[in-house]
């Protein structure tokens, strides 16, 4: 996949969107290699079976239980959680697994072994990112925006539901909104991690893709000399 990155400095931001790629990758390989053969054979079309990798191991070393993100989560939770003690429960849990390695010359830093390369991730900022710590305040106050747009941002799916429930209640009425609406409570689930919610994100975008039939565009890469036959 063209998404997939690594740099000189690599950091939350990568890992996320390498770890998309795993599982967009996975679902590639799924449907261009597992499937299609299987219709082949089904088909009875002479056709050579071809082994194609399994990234599986990767992606639960990232997002099963005690993976990273779950063991980052965990790390965020600790009132005096750092990134160096994150890194160490990391080499402490994984540093057998074979698509993770602890760097020889750091203890601030871990590698992924990808489905496309091997990627050194520094550990440095995955908290902070990772928390991305809001105020409950603010995030109420500009839930009770009086400008529907700036509300509607704001809103989870069980505040869509309610007021879905109170629009069929009041369906002949104008839904009004107050200039000064009261605040309400703290709402818990804002205060999930960008890891938890990346993670949440992605599995639906997974759902999304696996109930369609994709077509991937096969391109042919040209040969060095840019000339027929080579």
């Amino acid at each position: 996949m063209d998404r997939f990155e690594t740099f000189e400095v690599n950091s939350f931001e990568q890992f996320c969107i390498n770890y998309a790629n795993e599982k967009l990758q996975q679902q590639f390989n799924l449907h261009v290699f597992k499937l299609e053969q299987e219709e082949y054979m089904k088909e009875q079309i002479p056709w050579t079976l071809i082994d194609f990798y399994d990234n599986q191991p990767c992606i639960d070393l990232i997002e099963a239980k005690l993976g990273i993100f779950d063991l980052l989560d965990e790390e965020c939770k600790v009132p005096k959680g750092t990134d160096e003690n994150w890194a160490q429960k990391l080499y402490d849990r994984h540093g057998g697994s074979q698509h993770f390695q602890k760097p020889r010359m750091s203890n601030t830093s871990f590698i992924v072994v990808h489905f496309a390369d091997k990627v050194e991730y520094q550990c440095e900022g995955f908290l902070e990112k990772n928390r991305d710590t809001v105020y409950e305040e603010q995030i109420n106050i500009l839930k009770a925006s009086k400008y529907p747009m700036v509300a509607d941002l704001f809103h989870d799916g069980k505040d869509t539901k309610a007021g879905a429930l109170s629009g069929k209640v009041a369906s002949s009425k104008v839904n009004i909104r107050s200039a000064r609406p009261t605040v309400k409570a703290a709402n818990k689930e804002h205060k999930k991690t960008v890891g938890h919610q990346f993670r949440n994100s992605l599995h639906l975008l997974m759902e999304t893709l696996n109930a369609t039939t994709p077509h991937y565009v096969r391109c042919i890469k040209p040969n060095d000399e840019k000339l027929p036959f080579r």
